[in-house]
């Protein structure tokens, strides 16, 4: 799902660059030194300047008269933008992700499948039951598959909406899903997903958008209550929680490197 390539030098270059703004490697107001990246990865200053740019357009970096080039403040990130959101959910686990991936999906996914039940047509249902099936049938071997289903199922869900701009809702709807499934399958997690994804098909299947959105507004908070529950003993998290809950700022990493350091992957 990712928009820029990772392939090839520049690929390459955009996707580090960009890993370590989201990962906490290097703090906003950090400068970025051309020089330095492009000797660490052996390329020329064009290479670069064009990656920078990419950067900039996703909101991560900008340049001052006279300062240079710097990483921006979190607040003009493009974080709905697809790498940008990947790059956030990859690496080290962001507990803040996970838990304003599930408000927001508590938010939507419950309107979508009300509006799927009325909307959705046979390939979408037909869709939807390959996905349920392959749930139902999974052994526990295979954890891949089971996040594959399930991404499948939500997607479809977005899709039988039948409006354009949720469509685009799968942008964080992956990352959601991967990190929240490895979290609880980390976790020992019970199997009863299964079970809610089969009520919200036969909702649909059956044009009941009442009992659509009702069974995906359970699923929904279920969802988040396992996650929360998951994160319950990470520190991390219940640091992220408590700060959000105190002011609605998002943390900083004060023990971050500058951006051009050779020290920095």
């Amino acid at each position: 799902m990712t928009v820029y390539s990772r392939r090839g030098l520049h690929g390459h270059v955009v996707d580090a660059l960009g890993l370590r703004v989201l990962s906490g490697e290097v703090q906003s107001g950090s400068l970025v030194d051309p020089e330095s990246l492009s000797a660490e990865f052996g390329v020329s200053r064009t290479v670069i300047r064009e990656a920078l740019k990419v950067l900039a357009a996703k909101g991560l970096v900008d340049a001052r008269p006279r300062t240079g080039t710097h990483v921006t403040e979190r607040a003009r990130w493009q974080l709905l933008d697809t790498d940008v959101m990947n790059w956030r959910s990859r690496g080290t686990r962001d507990p803040l992700l996970l838990l304003e991936l599930g408000e927001v999906r508590q938010i939507i996914e419950p309107a979508a499948a009300r509006m799927a039940a009325s909307r959705r047509t046979d390939g979408h249902l037909a869709t939807l039951r390959k996905a349920v099936d392959t749930m139902v049938a999974w052994d526990g071997s295979e954890f891949g598959d089971l996040v594959r289903a399930d991404l499948d199922f939500h997607r479809t869900v977005l899709l039988a909406a039948g409006n354009e701009l949720l469509q685009h809702f799968e942008v964080i709807l992956e990352p959601a899903l991967q990190a929240r499934d490895s979290l609880l399958h980390d976790h020992n997690a019970d199997r009863a997903f299964v079970n809610s994804h089969l009520e919200v098909l036969r909702a649909i299947e059956a044009g009941d958008g009442f009992e659509a959105h009702s069974q995906m507004t359970r699923m929904m908070a279920t969802a988040a209550r396992d996650a929360e529950t998951a994160l319950a003993g990470d520190p991390r998290a219940q640091a992220a929680i408590r700060e959000r809950n105190r002011n609605g700022a998002h943390r900083e990493d004060s023990t971050l490197l500058p951006l051009g350091a050779s020290s920095v992957i």
